[in-house]
Parts: structure tokens; C-alpha cells; sequence
């Protein structure tokens, strides 16, 4: 009867020493392969030059870049990639004010660049009293 105890104990505590999953080794999980972009927006006569280097494409896509002068949308345009390297593009100006780049994939925002200073209010005045 001891034996049967002991049987039984071990049989319960051995599954616990265990593996709950099937397979015992479920491998490496793979990521999905995304676009890799850098970039800079520099400042030229009344406009301004973007320069995106492309590192990485999981596959040709339209690099959509959408020119903004404040929260308006100024300018668009797209530029076809087929393999890694540099692209350039010129935006205009109008004055020194505030402009921003945003960089699409596939109508998903993946890079911002900004030249110019972005307009704040002014502080709230210090309460009277």
C-alpha cells in the first residue's frame, strides 16, 4: 500500500517537472520584414531638400511625402523605390515659418522631419492679486 502512495505522489509530481507545451521546443518566432528609412530636411533658398536614405524594403513600394506649413497640407508627392539607397525631393518655402515632412509606407506614417520653429502660444498671465 506504501508503494501505491508513493507511486502516486511521484506520478503527480513529475508531470509538474515538466514541459506544459506541445512542442517541447517551439523554435524561433520570425518577424515581419518592414521598411527602413532615414532622413534629413535641410534648408535651401525659399525651399527645402529632403534627403531619405532607404536601408532596408521588404518589398517595391510609393514612399508618400505629404509637406505640411503648419497643420496644413501644402504639398504631395510620391517616389517609387525598388531597391535600398538615397532619394531626394525639394519643397517649397514660403517664409521662415514652420514646415514638417511626413513619410508614408503604405499609408502608415513612418518618419517626420521638421525645419522652421513651431508656433506656441504665449504663456497664461500670472493670476492678479
Amino acid at each position: 500500500m506504501k508503494l501505491l502512495h508513493w507511486l502516486l505522489l511521484v506520478g503527480l509530481l513529475l508531470p509538474a517537472c515538466r514541459y506544459t507545451f506541445v512542442p517541447l521546443d517551439p523554435g524561433r518566432a520570425t518577424l515581419p520584414q518592414r521598411t527602413s528609412l532615414s532622413g534629413t530636411l535641410e534648408p535651401a533658398e525659399s525651399a527645402a531638400v529632403a534627403r531619405l536614405t532607404v536601408r532596408h524594403l521588404a518589398e517595391p513600394v510609393y514612399l508618400e511625402l505629404r509637406w505640411y506649413k503648419g497643420d496644413q497640407l501644402f504639398q504631395e508627392r510620391s517616389i517609387w523605390v525598388e531597391k535600398p539607397g538615397t532619394y531626394q525631393a525639394r519643397f517649397e518655402r514660403l517664409d521662415d515659418g514652420y514646415y514638417r515632412l511626413v513619410v508614408l509606407v503604405q499609408n502608415s506614417p513612418l518618419l517626420q522631419l521638421e525645419v522652421g520653429s513651431p508656433f506656441f502660444p504665449p504663456p497664461p498671465a500670472p493670476p492678479s492679486g
